[in-house]
């Protein structure tokens, strides 16, 4: 299953300490988590970007954002996930909805 992540990083936590967190968290294989494989993770120069990853569940997913919050206190300013699919996917499943809806 697909899960899209926007992200904006926290201006409050001092971009060091931010760089610790993100080289602690990578070099040591604690993220991404074993159940989640990363499609695309993305930031623009502004602190904010997307993560797309492929999990099994939204618990993997709560796993790996945890892991972010508790390694930098503040890391994050907001997040927004949710289960994704690709919009040559997404045509043919809306149609058949208006189609059960009689066409509307």
């Amino acid at each position: 299953m697909l899960f899209v992540t926007y992200f904006e990083l926290s201006e409050t936590l001092p971009v060091a300490e931010r760089l610790q967190a993100a080289q602690k968290l990578t070099t040591s294989g604690l993220f991404p988590p074993k159940d989640v494989k990363i499609v695309r993770w993305d930031i623009t120069p502004d602190g904010w970007g997307i993560l797309v990853v492929e999990a099994d569940d939204a618990a993997a997913l709560d796993s790996s954002l945890t892991l972010w919050r508790a390694t930098g206190t503040g890391f994050f300013k907001t997040t927004r996930t949710s289960p994704a699919q690709p919009v040559i996917e997404a045509i043919p499943h809306t149609a058949a909805v208006l189609k059960s809806l009689g066409g509307r």
